[in-house]
């Protein structure tokens, strides 16, 4: 599955964050950068864990190698690479 990538910098600003795939494995979400936009982003894949799945704060959660994945249910993804405070924004194209 492919998607859309945006971020939300400083001062509130959307940037393009480029094309990325998606793939699932029994035990794995991994997103990858398969389009890089005019710059080169900070990150180029974000991966979770399936078994850290948690619903306690009212949404799917993932954990897993330092990201962290929130399933919106919609088709949508937020993703903390790196737990990082800057949100990337996936939407399917």
């Amino acid at each position: 599955m492919k998607l859309k990538c945006t971020y939300t910098g400083g001062g509130g600003t959307e940037h393009d964050a480029g094309i990325w795939e998606k793939k699932e494995t029994p035990k794995t979400i991994t997103l990858t950068l398969l389009e890089e936009p005019f710059f080169e982003p900070n990150y180029n894949i974000v991966k979770v864990k399936k078994e850290t799945r948690n619903e306690k704060r009212g949404d799917i959660r993932y954990h897993g190698y330092g990201d962290v994945l929130i399933d919106n249910e919609d088709g949508t993804y937020t993703a903390y690479p790196q737990q990082c405070g800057i949100p990337y924004y996936f939407e399917p194209l």
